[in-house]
């Protein structure tokens, strides 16, 4: 559920200057990308390069109104994007603590906190590149270990 929703919103208005930017150099490596994009990269509200826990927050907060379509208070499986299957149901049991089915702003802000935790290493309050960095190099080793366990396809 969390990285459904950290997904979904933010990415129209980096479009234009992106790909102007795209057509008058090469793209960077991708240790060498700005931390503005990806799901964390969008809570950034004021383009410093950091996340604080409050713009973490407030993003979570825009987003979960805007899969609220009936604006009754909490996120049911019927108005997430893949309808709650598959790795969105896996999320949403998670992020659904109290069992009913449904998702409140509660519980989504509970979710995005232990994330945000997680993340901010050093406990500061903030998420820098260099913790964006390092959740992305240990997401990377457990995908690749993942891989190394299924048997090859022939």
């Amino acid at each position: 559920m969390k990285k459904t929703l950290a997904a979904a919103l933010l990415g129209a208005s980096l479009l234009a200057g992106g790909a102007y930017a795209a057509q008058q150099a090469p793209a960077p490596a991708p240790q060498d990308r700005p931390m503005r994009g990806g799901d964390i990269g969008k809570a950034d509200a004021n383009n410093d390069g950091v996340i604080t826990r409050q713009e973490y927050l407030a993003d979570v907060d825009a987003r979960f109104a805007k899969l609220d379509a009936n604006k009754d208070g909490k996120i049911t499986k019927d108005e997430r994007p893949d309808g709650g299957e598959g790795r969105g149901a896996r999320m949403m049991s998670r992020t659904d603590t109290n069992g009913d089915g449904a998702i409140s702003l509660e519980e989504q802000r509970a979710q995005a906190i232990r994330r945000f935790d997680r993340l901010d290493a050093n406990s500061d309050g903030k998420i820098d590149q260099a913790e964006r960095d390092a959740a992305r190099d240990r997401m990377r080793g457990m995908m690749e270990r993942r891989a190394g366990d299924k048997p090859a396809a022939n």
